[in-house]
């Protein structure tokens, strides 16, 4: 029998799709233990980084330093719009799944899906979506909408799939959602009527699910299932937070929503996840935020992520110079049951938490490093 040295068997296993790896995992004790403990899925709970979207780059924070308030040094991961390549010129980061970037070119009729590993530079470019009779041009009465707003990357553990979602949207004159799966030809349409999202809350794909806010008085959560790809709508918010949802985010990979409001002079952000257990889903209230909205009046979480160490992560612009990433300090630091946090002035708040970053910040994403291949996926 022929000895092969570990290492070289772990150069193979890292550069295989997770569902080989599943196959795999059943050879031997060995192989089982490699899979588990060195491969990107399995790490990537454990060992997954922030990763800061930009207007003009992309940037991880893997400082290890100590966890206090003088700003973190971020690492340029992709230059992004700034890179030689001219196919970047117009693309925008949709959303990160084991260290794979899904990127969204803007200047393309519908958006055109590229997935890129930074790490290995490998690009897989989507077939382009079907556009025929299903999209108008950008609407001039909405201003700020592009096309990869409507856009989502998410993977399921139990398939070991990806997929790219596109939700129903203005955008669209059909009320269908479009999805590509990672390893197959074409894209596949689902029907959705009466579910057409409100794109300024955002989407988010968590725990193999999209979600997105509908448009209308009538505000409701909508999930599509990667798995079963269904459509329906989870449990709504509680009476006491019936306030429009601002945004949806996500607290260590569970939906959560985030509703604002102004109370006695002060903002307040309220924020709620989502606990499934089986078929029953419960919100729970897992924190309340206080600030004094002047000078910052358009202060609002970080989206989809939020959380880093013990920081509340935001988004402001105090000085009129970009958005820029701010922290707050848990109070206490439970993310398991509901925390606190404490009101924070901002006129002493002056120092953005990420210092040394091109471009204004628009979003915050997990990331762990991966050597896979993405031209195992290539089936068209």
């Amino acid at each position: 029998m022929v000895y092969i040295p570990t290492e070289l068997v772990l150069e193979i296993l890292v550069r295989l799709p997770w569902t080989s790896l599943r196959r795999l995992r059943l050879v031997c004790r060995t192989w089982r233990d490699l899979v588990h403990d060195r491969t990107t899925e399995m790490k990537q709970c454990r060992d997954a980084v922030p990763l800061i979207v930009t207007t003009e780059s992309v940037y991880v924070l893997d400082d290890q330093g100590s966890s206090n308030s003088k700003a973190v040094t971020p690492r340029e991961l992709w230059p992004g719009r700034t890179t030689a390549c001219n196919i970047y010129k117009n693309m925008e980061v949709v959303g990160a799944c084991n260290g794979v970037l899904c990127l969204c070119d803007d200047a393309r009729p519908g958006g055109a899906i590229t997935l890129l590993n930074p790490v290995t530079a490998d690009i897989l470019a989507l077939p382009p979506i079907p556009c025929a009779g299903v999209f108008r041009r950008h609407n001039t009465r909405r201003p700020g909408r592009s096309w990869h707003q409507a856009y989502s990357f998410g993977y399921h553990h139990a398939t070991g799939q990806y997929k790219v979602v596109h939700v129903p949207c203005f955008f669209k004159t059909k009320e269908t959602l479009h999805v590509f799966t990672l390893g197959e030809a074409s894209w596949r349409e689902v029907p959705v009527p009466d579910a057409r999202c409100r794109l300024d809350a955002g989407l988010v794909s968590v725990s193999g699910a999209t979600y997105w806010v509908t448009e209308g008085s009538k505000e409701k959560i909508m999930a599509f299932d990667h798995r079963s790809e269904q459509v329906r709508s989870t449990k709504p918010l509680p009476m006491s937070a019936r306030r429009p949802i601002c945004q949806l985010t996500q607290v260590h990979r569970r939906l959560s929503a985030a509703t604002s409001d102004q109370i006695h002079g002060r903002g307040s952000i309220e924020v709620w996840v989502l606990e499934s257990t089986g078929m029953e889903q419960t919100w729970v209230h897992q924190q309340s935020l206080r600030y004094l909205p002047s000078p910052w009046p358009s202060v609002k979480l970080a989206h989809p992520n939020y959380i880093y160490r013990e920081y509340e992560l935001m988004f402001g612009d105090p000085k009129g110079q970009g958005q820029k990433l701010f922290g707050w300090r848990l109070k206490p630091t439970n993310y398991v049951t509901r925390s606190e946090c404490s009101v924070w002035n901002y006129y002493s708040f002056d120092k953005p938490l990420v210092s040394d970053i091109r471009g204004d910040v628009c979003r915050t994403l997990e990331y762990i490093k991966t050597t896979e291949s993405l031209s195992v996926y290539r089936r068209w």
